[in-house]
């Protein structure tokens, strides 16, 4: 098997033949020359000669027709592996294509082997941003969301924070609103004989009362959640089935029923922190100075959030004014991109971790319209951030790692480790250079200001008339 890691290597001249095959899909024809194909065969061969040591032989001194015979289908098929690595990167390079996730090779086996004094081709599927026109940025119509922080806001805040710090203490059942527990989960995909996924930590919490029955579970929404984790207790085995997102980053499990299983081995109920307990262990004078820092925290979250709401309204704005098609199906690793980028933000407006993952099962069983929006908009965004020269800082990077390291209770190092190694740093920096896109589009703009009590009406209005949308579709 070839070593397809596309590191590069020597480069050198070959025919690309680029034909479009859909809105952002190309396939590229190449073709190596045979004085390339000789010259690299001959490279390989001749270190081979030169370093192989077989049973009889000084190193170096093994007759080249024998390590022909022996060794020769292996160096020709390396080889051609990397012929095909430095072709597509040149290719790409020379082309200034803007690829999206991996080239497809199609059935490597299939391949031609290498010949002497032949030229050599493979074909390779990529897809690539779209190409469109921007229209003009200055002036777009923005509302800036005004809200004063009341005392009303302050007691909400105080009593968030008190269970947040409050002491878990375990509990048999039954299961009220908000009890956490955790158990072995099984999931089975129709079709399959075999479980799709296992898990001895599931958690499972039971939706608030005001989510309507509601909730997440293993980052999927679960419209009827309450119905089969409410009133259980530690012991019993909770069944129920549920449809995998339609746009979901796993492809396997689209549209698919997924059959849950999840066997509940503990659980717990938090009793809030007391007052007087959360002065003491923020080191305040009184509960005077606790609500002070809490009227602080709620502001600096305010002016967030009307910033927040400004982007979100440019977003929908050049949503609604650039049109361009994109690939007929969203790949896995699109999705888990746009899925990756809404976490990195809200943990940037400091929401908790639970609310996130609330958040992203909503995403994730949106309609197929919502999702293409989104991936619309990271092109979109990408464009401008390119257009404006928009580059991301390492203290930014940092600052942003700091703040995620926070909502996690983690050292930054560890967070940064953990984000490179999965990959998810350049998530991060996109999340970033994205914002301050939308940031200089909301620097120009004609701001009105409106109440945020107004302004939420708005807001829902536009959630429920796209909610009928969708159902109506």
């Amino acid at each position: 098997m070839e070593d397809f890691s596309l590191d590069g290597g020597d480069t050198f001249d070959s025919k690309v033949d680029i034909t479009e095959t859909g809105p952002c899909t190309r396939s590229l024809t190449i073709t190596v020359p045979a004085s390339v194909v000789d010259e690299r065969l001959e490279m390989q061969l001749g270190t081979l000669v030169a370093e192989a040591a077989l049973p009889g032989f000084r190193k170096g001194r093994v007759p080249r027709a024998l390590l022909e015979r022996r060794f020769g289908a292996n160096v020709r098929q390396e080889t051609r592996g990397q012929l095909i690595s430095s072709g597509y990167e040149k290719a790409i390079a020379d082309s200034e294509l803007q690829v999206i996730g991996d080239p497809d090779f199609g059935d490597l086996e299939s391949l031609a082997e290498l010949e002497s004094g032949t030229d050599f081709a493979f074909t390779v599927s990529i897809e690539i941003i779209p190409d469109f026109e921007l229209p003009g940025l200055e002036g777009v119509p923005v509302t800036k969301p005004i809200m004063e922080v009341t005392d009303e806001h302050i007691d909400g805040e105080v009593l968030r924070t008190r269970y947040r710090f409050g002491t878990p203490a375990r509990i048999e059942g039954p299961f009220e609103p908000l009890d956490r527990m955790v158990g072995s989960v099984r999931i089975m995909l129709d079709g399959m004989e075999e479980p799709f996924f296992e898990n001895d930590q599931a958690v499972g919490v039971v939706p608030a009362a005001e989510d309507e029955g509601k909730g997440q579970f293993l980052g999927l929404m679960v419209d009827d959640l309450a119905d089969h984790l409410g009133g259980r207790k530690v012991g019993d085995v909770v069944e129920f089935e549920t449809l995998g997102p339609e746009m979901h980053e796993r492809e396997e499990i689209r549209g698919k029923k997924l059959a849950v299983r999840y066997e509940i081995r503990d659980a717990e109920r938090v009793a809030p922190l007391e007052v007087s307990e959360m002065v003491e262990q923020f080191g305040l004078d009184d509960e005077t100075g606790l609500r002070e820092q809490m009227r602080m925290s709620l502001e600096t979250r305010r002016d967030s959030e009307q910033r927040n709401a400004e982007r979100e309204q440019v977003y929908e704005w050049l949503l609604d004014n650039i049109q361009f098609e994109l690939p007929p199906k969203i790949s896995e690793a699109q999705a888990a991109g746009m899925i990756e980028q809404q976490r990195m933000e809200m943990a940037h407006r400091g929401l908790d971790e639970e609310t996130i993952e609330k958040h992203l099962a909503e995403i994730r069983g949106e309609s197929e319209k919502s999702s293409r929006d989104r991936l619309r908009l990271m092109f979109i965004m990408s464009r401008l951030a390119n257009e404006f020269s928009i580059d991301v800082k390492e203290e930014e990077l940092n600052a942003r790692i700091a703040e995620l390291a926070a909502s996690r209770g983690a050292r930054p190092e560890e967070v940064r480790t953990e984000l490179a190694r999965s990959g998810r740093l350049r998530d991060i920096g996109m999340s970033i250079q994205h914002a301050k896109a939308a940031d200089r589009i909301v620097d120009t703009a004609k701001v009105t200001e409106m109440p945020a009590e107004e302004w939420n009406k708005v807001v829902d209005a536009k959630v429920a008339e796209r909610k009928a949308a969708a159902e109506k579709s």
